[in-house]
């Protein structure tokens, strides 16, 4: 079995790299030839089965934060990393019973659309694009993280040089055919992911010679492995117990609750339910995607505990926690499986950027460029904005990938959920479910809720050594004030309107 997972230049990985990069622009290529309009570009024109949205939703959700980012953090931290998997799948909930149907029912292109379904008004819509825009950029970021963390070992180029290969490669798809692409390659990924992530778990079961629930009573009784290896050792009751992590409750609550609302408020999430004829297909297409989502979660545990439980077996070395299950691949299977698993983590990068780039680019040339700057210009135009809008976004995201390099990317996923939360939910929330809500409210809790998360991140220790605020992820403060602004500003906007009725 092969342990050590080097840079070098790897002749099969290369190969499955390049068909993977083909067949990606081969669907671009034949799909770009359907779209004629922007409702084409931006949702494929609403003609997308539900079955295939549903697994499309799991190949935009499951994201290098899934696949890399989620593993590397059981394997390190045990419970706490797993808590990732458990929120991300527990948002669906959320999806699936408050914002599914209605969303569909209301919306058009973006997240603005729902919104000025109701309140008819250019600030609103500004203050959605914005936050559009905002989420989707820091979401980007670990998604190119992700990519060039993978392409080194993959095909043994540098770092940067992945970011830029990803964000190439996901601008073409984005400029040619938009969404009716995105959505294929989203499908085609969320599928391969599951078989990947379910093979892989099984050949841990096999190698380590035990069924599931002996695997996972292992680590329990004999705990996490020696430091030596790159992993923390740990006895079993606290690897597999909260806390080693997160040492404040509070930080633990603050990561929970922004992951369980920050998914209904992901822009790249909302848009989707915009591709299926119907709402009831919108939720059909949420059931899909939660047991799609549910499946894969379960098995990122095998490969966590298993990367942890191999570490110290002959060269097993994890240099890098985003590569966690690239080298247990390689560990598993040789060159051969790594090249598969590594692929396979690629392809999923290229689904997850370019549904985010889709996201940004409606942001900018539907809600800013046509709606508020009013430039009602022929589909022509619109789709020639809208395609230079996302090779902008993309030249963005390149750059904000290779500054970003080094961090786990599960974590900075964690701390995008948070800034969507805090301004998207309590906008969505009050704008779908309170007769109450106004213009004022909704676009000041957009802001504040923006704001303030953002203001946290940086005053928080993950960006300062002598942080100011003590928490990593601000969801626990910034989601409470988000929806308390929303709803004081609203209310305050109802007196001064009555007071001024009485008086008049």
């Amino acid at each position: 079995m092969a342990a050590v997972l080097d840079n070098s230049f790897k002749p099969i990985a290369f190969t499955l790299f390049l068909l993977i990069v083909a067949a990606t622009l081969a669907i671009s290529i034949y799909f770009s030839r359907r779209v004629r309009t922007a409702g084409h570009y931006y949702v494929a024109g609403g003609g997308v089965k539900w079955f295939v949205n549903g697994i499309a939703f799991a190949g935009d959700y499951l994201s290098a934060a899934s696949f890399l980012g989620v593993a590397g953090m059981i394997a390190f931290s045990g419970f706490d990393g797993f808590m990732y998997g458990i929120g991300f799948l527990a948002g669906w909930i959320v999806a699936l019973f408050l914002i599914a149907e209605p969303l569909r029912v209301m919306g058009k292109y973006t997240f603005a659309d729902a919104l000025v379904h109701k309140f008819k008004s250019k600030r609103v819509r500004l203050a959605a694009a914005i936050s559009t825009l905002v989420v989707s950029v820091f979401y980007l970021i670990p998604q190119m993280v992700g990519a060039g963390t993978i392409v080194q070992p993959l095909i043994g180029l540098p770092y940067a040089w992945g970011v830029i290969i990803v964000g190439g490669i996901v601008i073409l798809i984005t400029a040619t055919a938009g969404m009716v692409s995105t959505t294929w390659v989203q499908f085609i990924k969320g599928s391969l992911l599951l078989v990947a992530a379910l093979g892989l778990s099984i050949a841990v079961l096999i190698i380590a010679g035990m069924n599931p629930v002996e695997f996972i009573g292992h680590i329990l009784d004999n705990g996490a492995s020696n430091p030596s290896t790159g992993l923390y050792a740990h006895t079993g009751d606290v690897f597999l117990s909260p806390g080693l992590k997160f040492k404040n409750p509070l930080d633990y609550a603050s990561l929970a609750l922004a992951l369980i609302l920050g998914t209904a408020a992901l822009p790249h999430i909302l848009i989707r339910y915009y591709t299926v004829p119907k709402p009831s297909d919108a939720r059909k297409s949420t059931v899909v995607a939660i047991v799609a989502i549910g499946v894969f979660y379960i098995l990122t545990l095998f490969l966590g505990l298993g990367a942890n439980y191999f570490a110290g077996q002959g060269e097993f070395l994890i240099s890098d926690s985003n590569l966690s299950a690239p080298t247990l691949a390689n560990f598993a299977g040789g060159e051969i499986f790594f090249a598969i698993i590594a692929s396979i983590a690629f392809a999923t990068i290229l689904g997850t950027v370019a549904g985010l780039i889709m996201a940004a680019a409606g942001a900018i040339a539907h809600d800013i460029y046509t709606e508020i700057l009013g430039k009602k210009t022929t589909e022509k135009s619109a789709l020639r904005v809208s395609k230079l809008t996302a090779v902008g976004v993309g030249i963005i995201a390149i750059a904000l990938g290779i500054l970003s390099e080094g961090r786990n990317v599960a974590f900075l996923v964690g701390l995008a959920f948070a800034i969507a939360a805090s301004a998207n939910i309590p906008a969505l929330i009050c704008t779908l479910f309170w007769k109450g809500a106004t213009e004022r409210g909704i676009v000041a809790g957009i802001f504040v809720g923006l704001g303030l998360s953002i203001l946290l991140i940086v005053i928080s220790p993950t960006v300062m050594s002598d942080p100011i605020f003590s928490l990593n992820n601000p969801g626990i403060v910034s989601i409470p004030v988000g929806f308390a602004t929303t709803i004081g500003v609203s209310l305050l906007d109802k007196k001064k309107q009555e007071i001024k009725t009485a008086v008049s």
